[in-house]
């Protein structure tokens, strides 16, 4: 019956047609480009660029099966982010997720009064571009090469993903929590 309520129709539609789906291409595409050889920054933007919708699927399957159960885990847990916050301690990969995917969707993090927080990363802080600059002296002229470079994967970021994505793929093929989340 759950199919016929589209793939956002359910927390675990949202997680098998999107969720699992924005990983595996995010997945797909490194590997393509680390077999091709294709290291150059538009390789590197693109295969960010599918990360970033992998980190924010995972990150919001949690508000799919709140609302998806309102009426129950409202009882049990209040609100959205009360029950955000309760699963999030449960599982600490899931609130490092949630760190990771907030920092990168907003530019600058703000307190609760509206002002900035810099206790919290910024989306920029999260990324390292490079500008290399290679100067070799010869006669007549000096050569300069000038680079720029977008190292990416990030080790610490992939970590967060990749436990993740065995934290709801485990979920997915009922693996994970029996007692759910």
């Amino acid at each position: 019956m759950n199919a016929f309520k589209g793939p956002l129709g359910s927390h675990r539609n949202y997680l098998s047609h999107v969720a699992l789906e924005n990983f595996k291409d995010y997945e797909t595409l490194k590997r393509n480009h680390e077999s091709q050889g294709r290291v150059g920054t538009a390789d590197k933007y693109k295969e960010f660029r599918f990360f970033l919708n992998a980190i924010e699927s995972f990150n919001n399957i949690l508000d799919y099966a709140y609302f998806e159960h309102e009426d129950r885990i409202k009882q049990q847990h209040g609100n959205v982010t009360t029950f955000r916050k309760a699963v999030n301690t449960k599982y600490p990969e899931l609130e490092k997720l949630s760190h990771l995917a907030n920092a990168y969707k907003h530019c600058v993090r703000t307190k609760k009064d509206g002002k900035k927080n810099t206790a919290r990363p910024w989306a920029r802080d999260l990324q390292t571009p490079q500008l290399v600059i290679d100067m070799t002296r010869s006669k007549p002229k000096p050569v300069v090469e000038i680079q720029y470079n977008f190292p990416w994967p990030l080790a610490e970021h992939e970590e967060i993903l990749n436990k993740a994505f065995r934290f709801w793929f485990e979920y997915h093929n009922n693996l994970g929590p029996s007692e759910g989340l």
